[in-house]
């Protein structure tokens, strides 16, 4: 039973990748329909009677590549200085950005499907011209992160939720994606963050060993120097410790 919550996580995760590529072949084989282009146009009319398309221009921010890099950088600086207990949400949201740009932009070489060209439409996203469409890098981002940030809290959770639905929103609405693209790239962070929840513990009893490794070399082993397991190094460590003071290489000013 112990190994039950993490064979249902790998499960899902690979029950998100395969959805992520079905809906990716789908989306190959089939095009841009009727319908996928009524959405985007209903959508940007909607949003210049009411909002105006300029809130979604900021909004689709929360979503930035470069914007997450910065924020993640500052939040991890932060962790490490100021706030320790924050630092293992910071090194798996790393983790997570890595993962979900390489997952996306694999994906998009993969399936190559073209930026919404439909007639009465109009694109005011400035990465249409540059990259394909599916499946959306800023909800895939946007989804993953606001999760990630937003455990445990149930006020964090509801901000999170309409975060990431504004997100997919202004996406749509700026001509930038589809609907399709939208539900892709929620799938493919679903997929990136339960990935970076798997490698993070991994991850992070590494480099514990390697601390702990570097801690004990820092001992004086003369006596010993070739331990031949780890489990040795440190039990010959605790040793010296053990000993009365005038047997460790205390280096005292005088």
């Amino acid at each position: 039973m112990d190994g039950y919550p993490l064979k249902r996580s790998r499960l899902l995760t690979a029950v998100c990748l395969i959805v992520t590529l079905v809906i990716g072949v789908l989306v190959a084989v089939a095009g841009a329909n009727e319908t996928e282009c009524n959405i985007v146009s209903n959508l940007q009319n909607l949003a210049r009677k009411t909002f105006g398309l300029q809130v979604f221009r900021i909004v689709t921010y929360l979503g930035d590549f470069y914007m997450w890099v910065i924020f993640t950088s500052i939040y991890s600086i932060y962790a490490y200085i100021k706030s320790r207990k924050h630092l293992d949400t910071a090194i798996e949201l790393a983790i997570f950005l890595i993962i979900t740009t390489a997952l996306t932009y694999s994906t998009k070489m993969v399936f190559a499907r073209p930026r919404p060209s439909c007639s009465g439409i109009s694109a005011y996203d400035d990465d249409v011209i540059s990259s394909f469409s599916y499946p959306s890098g800023h909800v895939s981002r946007a989804a993953g992160a606001f999760a990630i940030l937003s455990r445990g809290s149930r006020t964090k959770e509801s901000l999170a939720i309409m975060a990431i639905s504004l997100v997919s929103l202004s996406r749509i609405i700026l001509g930038a994606h589809y609907l399709t693209d939208v539900v892709g790239g929620i799938f493919l962070s679903l997929a990136a963050q339960r990935l970076a929840s798997l490698s993070f513990p991994l991850l992070k009893c590494k480099i514990k060993k390697r601390w702990l490794s570097g801690r004990h070399r820092h001992f004086n082993l003369s006596s010993n120097p070739t331990p031949r397991t780890f489990s040795t190094l440190f039990a010959h460590a605790i040793t010296k410790l053990n000993k009365p003071r005038s047997i460790i290489h205390w280096h005292e000013s005088t």
